[in-house]
């Protein structure tokens, strides 16, 4: 086995413009490291225990534990609200809702999954909480975490209004299953992303085809050229910077175990209750 604790920001998989900056991407370029096999997943923005098999004998053991049963898995995730004080189970069924991207919710067709959520701390405004399951839906915590009423901190698709006014607590969104897969397929749709030319860039194109552009001097200094080539047209975009609050979700993967190992890190710091100073 090989264990990482894996940072937030960094896809597992090589995925749309994602590709040395990878999990896999960094061991293979950065240690040297082939043909590993993932065992399991961590969404790109959610940090913590991260396993991946060196052989196929590996592989086949731990696919054999999974199917057993023989498996723990607990998590740390800081939420929205101030969370009760017991102890809650969340047994809601899930399925997808948006096929091409992967997106989630409770539904009562849905595949079966079961999360228990359990508050460490809170200031009042957010809770930080402990949390195991005993099977591995896509995107199970977040969901469990929204249909309660306390979304993930930082979590860009379950925490967000277009679920409804509640954001999505109780399955309750006010609307259809078609308008609401409609509704969160334009707020998560690539195009929100897209580059935009610049203005002027066909201004210049045009300039230049008919020779009103005049050429550069041959001896002008590498100091003196502009900083981007004026006629690339990917040099000449207007780019739409990611907010930081895009590269991490307040969900970490805290510990791995089975009845032959268990692997765990550290608290993430934002999970670490501050000292109140007196």
């Amino acid at each position: 086995l090989l264990v990482i604790n894996k940072p937030p920001s960094l896809p597992v998989h090589a995925c749309g413009q994602y590709a040395i900056h990878t999990v896999l991407g960094q061991l293979r370029y950065n240690h040297d490291r082939h043909g590993l096999r993932v065992l399991h997943r961590l969404d790109r923005t959610t940090s913590g225990v991260l396993m991946f098999a060196k052989n196929y004998e590996t592989d086949l053991e731990f696919k054999k534990t999974l199917k057993n049963g023989n498996w723990s898995k607990e998590y740390v995730c800081m939420v929205e609200g101030e969370f009760p004080d017991e102890e809650i189970e969340c047994n809601e069924p899930i399925d997808v809702l948006v096929v091409t991207m992967g997106i989630q919710c409770v539904r009562q067709d849905g595949k079966t999954a079961h999360s228990r959520f359990k508050k460490i701390w809170s200031d009042g405004k957010r809770s930080v909480l402990s949390v195991s399951i005993t099977t591995g839906r896509t995107h199970q915590i977040r969901v469990h975490a929204q249909y309660l009423g306390f979304p993930i901190v930082g979590d860009q698709i379950y925490n967000s209004t277009a679920w409804g006014i509640t954001k999505g607590k109780n399955a309750e969104y006010g609307k259809p299953y078609d308008q609401l897969c409609k509704d969160i397929r334009a707020a998560h749709c690539s195009s929100n992303w897209h580059e935009t030319v610049d203005p002027q860039y066909e201004a210049k194109m045009e300039r230049m085809a008919n020779e009103e552009l005049v050429p550069e001097p041959a001896d002008l200094q590498i100091q003196d050229r502009p900083t981007y080539d004026p006629i690339c047209l990917n040099c000449n975009v207007i780019k739409k910077e990611v907010p930081a609050g895009h590269f991490q979700l307040y969900l970490h993967c805290l510990k791995y175990s089975t009845d032959k190992w268990s692997y765990s890190t550290p608290l993430p710091d934002w999970a670490i209750q501050p000292q109140i100073v007196k």
